[in-house]
Order: C-alpha cells, then sequence, then structure tokens
C-alpha cells in the first residue's frame, strides 16, 4: 500500500470516527485516551501526506487528493477537540411541569406537564430556554445541535397514578422522596433485582388512608414472563404497608385497569416520560463542509483534466 492510499483510508476513518459522535452521540469512548490517540495518529498521517503531495511528491494527483485531505483534516480535528474538551454525557430529568437548570448549556430544560393520556402515548414536550431567546424545542425522535453540544431525548418508564377509596372518593398521591412531592407520576428512579434481572421501583403515599406503596414496573414483555401477572400489557406490583410498615397486601395493577387491596384502590396508566441527553459533537455543519472538500479533491485527482473521461477506464471512440 502506497501513501496515496494510506492516506485516503486514514481519512476515511478519521471521518467515520468523528461522524459516530453525531450519529450514535453519548458513548463514554469519545472521552478516552484511546479514541484521541486514534485520532491525533490520523492527524499527523494526513498532515504528512498533504505536506509531501503539495510539493509534488505525489505528482499533480497527488497535489488534488491533497486538498481533499484538508476536508478530511477539518473533520478530524473536530471529532478530537470534541472528544478532547468537550463536556462529558450528562442526562438531564425532571418531572411533568418542572423545570431543571442545566449550566453547561447556560440554559433551563422545561419538562411539559403530563396526564395519563400522555404518559400512555409517551409524547410529552420537552423544551429549552436560554436567556434572551425563545424557546427550543427538542424534536422527538431528532437531534437538537447546540454550539458543540447535541441534545436528544430517550423515554424512561412513567405511570400515572389516580388513588381512590372504597367509596370511590379521590385522594392525593404523594412522593415523600421527590422533589415534586405532589405529582401524580412516577418516573422510578430506582431498580429492584428480581431472578436474573432489574426492574424499575418507585414509591408512593396515600395519607388520606396513611398508606405507603412500593410500585414495581413491569413492561408488557416482563408482565409475560411472569405468568402469574396474568397480563399481556404493562403492569405494576403494589406492596401496600400502612405508615408503621405494617403489610397491608400485594396486588397487581394492569395498565389502566383499576386494582384494589383493602380500602385502596388504584389506577396506574403506564408508559413513558422523556429525559434529556447532552452529549458533545461536532456541528453537522463542520462534517458536510469538510466531506464536500474531501469528495471534491479525491474525485478530481482521478479525473484527467480538460474533461477527459476517469484514470483507469478506457476512452470510447466517437
Amino acid at each position: 500500500m502506497n501513501a496515496r492510499q494510506t492516506a485516503i483510508l486514514v481519512a476515511l476513518g478519521a471521518i467515520g470516527l468523528t461522524l459516530a459522535q453525531d450519529v450514535r452521540p453519548g458513548f463514554d469512548l469519545y472521552h478516552t485516551w484511546q479514541y484521541a490517540a486514534l485520532m491525533t495518529i490520523a492527524i499527523i498521517v494526513l498532515m504528512t501526506y498533504a505536506a509531501s503531495a503539495r510539493r509534488g511528491a505525489d505528482g499533480a494527483a497527488g497535489r488534488r487528493i491533497a486538498v481533499g485531505i484538508i476536508g478530511a483534516l477539518t473533520i478530524a480535528v473536530g471529532g478530537l477537540l470534541s472528544g478532547l474538551i468537550g463536556p462529558d454525557t450528562i442526562t438531564v430529568g425532571g418531572s411533568p411541569g418542572t423545570v431543571t437548570p442545566v449550566p453547561d448549556l447556560q440554559a433551563a430544560v422545561f419538562f411539559g406537564s403530563a396526564d395519563p393520556e400522555t404518559i400512555a402515548r409517551g409524547d410529552a414536550t420537552v423544551s429549552l430556554r436560554q436567556k434572551g431567546t425563545d424557546p427550543i424545542a427538542v424534536p422527538t425522535g431528532g437531534r437538537l445541535f447546540l454550539g458543540t453540544s447535541i441534545l436528544y431525548l430517550t423515554a424512561r418508564p412513567a405511570a400515572y397514578i389516580v388513588a381512590r377509596d372504597a367509596r370511590g372518593n379521590r385522594l392525593t398521591v404523594t412522593q415523600p422522596t421527590n422533589p415534586t412531592f405532589l405529582s401524580p407520576v412516577l418516573l422510578f428512579p430506582q431498580n429492584q433485582p428480581l431472578r436474573d434481572k432489574s426492574y424499575p421501583l418507585d414509591t408512593f403515599a396515600v395519607p388520606g388512608l396513611q398508606r405507603i406503596v412500593r410500585a414495581l414496573y413491569f413492561s408488557a414483555d416482563d408482565a409475560q414472563t411472569f405468568n402469574r401477572l396474568g397480563s399481556k400489557q404493562p403492569a405494576l406490583v403494589l406492596s401496600v404497608n400502612d405508615d408503621s410498615g405494617k403489610a397491608i397486601g400485594l396486588t397487581i395493577a394492569p395498565s389502566g385497569r383499576e386494582a384494589a387491596v383493602g380500602d385502596l384502590h388504584v389506577t396506574a396508566t403506564l408508559g413513558t416520560f422523556p429525559q434529556l441527553i447532552v452529549a458533545s459533537a461536532p456541528h453537522p455543519a463542520l462534517l458536510i463542509i469538510g466531506l464536500l472538500i474531501f469528495i471534491g479533491g479525491v474525485g478530481a485527482a482521478f479525473v484527467i483534466p480538460g474533461g477527459r473521461k476517469p484514470l483507469g477506464l478506457p476512452a470510447t471512440e466517437a
């Protein structure tokens, strides 16, 4: 393999490693010394070839390729800097209707309100607000680029809880361990090991009946795995105690169906609620410009001046 082929292969590798930060953001790999070392080696190889080719060491085609290598270098340097000095990936969570500051972005994240239908659909809104600017909606299933950061949403298990007494009167649901004390939406910040797997766990209280309830979240697949649950949809396993810690009972609450333990009746609507992921990544504009320069320079190297056929292809007679 000669120097030209090596430079082109290294350029493609560096472009791929940088592009990965935008396509699959959030991996710790991008902030490791191994990633930085690979990018640094690629940059050295590309700079060495470009300098040599510009001096004519690889002929006229090499000079054109050197132009393309500059585009690859632009991308590689952007990828290296994003990995080296870009902030580590952070997860920003919040309950419906709350605001969470994000100092790294000098902004605040607004989590939209949610009713049972919103939780079931998993389409609650998330927006970003910075001083002096209009709110920016973070698209569901899409990406938002902000400077050298990439923002996107992931879904976390959630349940909207409605509690009633034996007469059907609605009761207040509280979350003593949650900053949003009166929120009826559980977001399951903990996990409970069971058999060979961990399941989302959360706790809520019903002060009107002096009840403390531990809720274990089973997805539809998990609910079918445990035949005793008798459910083909997501379900909660509810363990109910009184304020003194005395066990009251255990029940299964399939999504949207009322379940009772003694005088406590619970309807849980299961679904998801978004959380925001903030990761560092080069801006797509940098990748597009670098790719255009790379493709243009390398492509031009394989075309003979004067508009003739590409090198390596036989000319056809008129």
